[in-house]
């Protein structure tokens, strides 16, 4: 069992010690990360520059994907992000 189960993010919360208000998730892949993120509770942030970069136009690191885009992939996959971002880097 992975992502998008809940179960990922509600046994990571509660490693953690947190709940889902305190909790936001991170990831580029809208049926894993963001759907997962959705059905546990938590908000997320959805990075347009990893794996949906074509889908999404997106030609280099750190270019915008156009909203319109985001909203498009998003409903294909229902799956929806809090927030977005073109790039994360640590």
């Amino acid at each position: 069992m992975g992502k998008p189960d809940k179960i990922i993010y509600k046994s990571a919360m509660e490693l953690a010690g947190v709940d889902a208000f305190d909790s936001i998730a991170v990831g580029d892949s809208l049926h894993h990360d963001i759907k997962g993120a959705n059905a546990a509770g938590i908000r997320s942030v959805f990075i347009t520059g990893g794996i949906h970069a074509t889908e999404l136009g997106v030609d280099s690191f750190g270019e915008e994907a156009a909203l319109s885009s985001v909203q498009a992939l998003a409903s294909k996959y229902d799956a929806y992000p809090s927030f977005v971002l073109p790039s994360f880097t640590w």
